[in-house]
């Protein structure tokens, strides 16, 4: 099963940005998360075409179980 933690940033530009990250721990809260995704936006990290983020519009951890057939 392979996990990734999924956020999504609203920008300057009223667009929407998605980052992805692979294997997240598993003691994520919500108040971790702002925390860091704050980090983020305050040091300019991200510097998507969408606009640069301003704010977390949502975030969720995703399940995937995958069977490779070949």
């Amino acid at each position: 099963m392979t996990r990734k933690l999924t956020v999504v940033f609203n920008t300057e530009l009223g667009r929407r940005f998605t980052l992805n990250i692979n294997n997240p721990a598993d003691e994520v809260t919500e108040e971790l998360l702002l925390a860091e995704a704050q980090k983020m936006i305050d040091t300019n990290a991200l510097a998507p075409m969408q606009g640069k983020p301003v704010s977390v519009h949502s975030a969720k951890i995703v399940e995937q179980h995958v069977t490779e057939i070949i």
